[in-house]
C-alpha cells in the first residue's frame, strides 16, 4: 500500500453538503470552517474512519481529516466539509 498527501478545499455551499449527507449534524461543524480560508488548498495528513451517531441513535459510517488549519493547528475535522482538490504538488497550495 502507498500513501500520499491529497489536498482538499472548503466546499462552497456547506450547509448543503451536510443537507444532503448529515442532515442529523450539528450546525457547529460547519462554524469549523471557519478555520479555513475558501481559496485555499489543504493537505490531508491522515483519514480515519469514524462512525456517527444521530439524534435518533441511528449510526452512519464517515471521515475525518486531519488538516493543518489557519490558526496553526493541526485539526481533526469532518470528511463533509471539504471538495478534494488533486494529489502531490498541486499549484497553489501555498495560498
Amino acid at each position: 500500500m502507498q500513501t500520499g498527501v491529497f489536498y482538499v478545499r472548503v466546499k462552497d455551499d456547506l450547509k448543503k453538503a451536510f443537507q444532503d449527507f448529515f442532515p442529523h449534524m450539528s450546525s457547529a461543524y460547519i462554524s469549523m470552517a471557519k478555520l479555513f480560508k475558501r481559496e485555499k488548498l489543504y493537505p490531508v495528513l491522515a483519514v480515519e474512519k469514524v462512525t456517527v451517531f444521530t439524534k435518533d441513535g441511528d449510526e452512519t459510517e464517515s471521515a475525518r481529516f486531519l488538516v493543518p488549519s489557519e490558526n496553526e493547528n493541526f485539526i481533526w475535522i469532518q470528511c463533509e466539509l471539504f471538495s478534494y482538490a488533486g494529489i502531490g504538488d498541486t499549484e497553489g497550495a501555498q495560498g
